[in-house]
């Protein structure tokens, strides 16, 4: 069975309320989230969202930075866009926003350390066919239209087998 439900445990809290207020408005389509989204007025946003954002949450302990991998060493696919990206196709490598084996950055740029593989594919297909949008400075989108259906699988099996503590 498909895992089409992110992990949201630990997401910044104001990541997880721009999330559900996106729900809410119908930037971001979901038949299951829209309804429990209504639901919620500010007040029950502000509070779902910092109850997920105070769970806890596996990340890699020490987790690689782009310079401490070799690009020889990295021969895997999805490892390596990861880390490389592929500038001759203007596709920057994911750890540049979502930080170093995707432990996320700040409030804008969520963790993809541990998510299930199933739901990362399916939201970067969603960025891709224009069914998700609503993240800083559309980026998703662009990157998601030149991805691969396998280097979409082999990008989100990477996140998804990442070792976390």
């Amino acid at each position: 069975m498909a895992n089409l439900a992110p992990s949201i445990a630990g997401m910044p809290a104001s990541y997880l309320a721009a999330q559900l207020e996106h729900f809410k408005s119908g930037t971001r389509n979901n038949a299951i989230m829209k309804p429990m989204a209504m639901m919620l007025d500010d007040a029950g946003i502000k509070a779902t969202s910092e109850w997920f954002a105070s769970l806890p949450v596996a990340l890699p302990a020490n987790p690689a930075f782009r310079g401490e991998k070799q690009p020889q060493d990295l021969t895997e696919l999805g490892e390596k866009l990861a880390y490389l990206g592929d500038w001759e196709r203007d596709l920057p490598s994911c750890v540049a926003c979502h930080g170093p084996e995707g432990v996320g950055v700040g409030e804008t740029f969520p963790h993809l350390a541990g998510q299930h593989a199933d739901y990362i594919e399916s939201q970067l297909k969603a960025w891709q066919d224009g069914a998700r949008s609503g993240d800083s400075n559309g980026l998703m989108g662009h990157v998601a239209k030149k991805l691969t259906a396998e280097e979409m699988t082999a990008v989100a099996n990477y996140f998804a087998n990442v070792e976390t503590k």
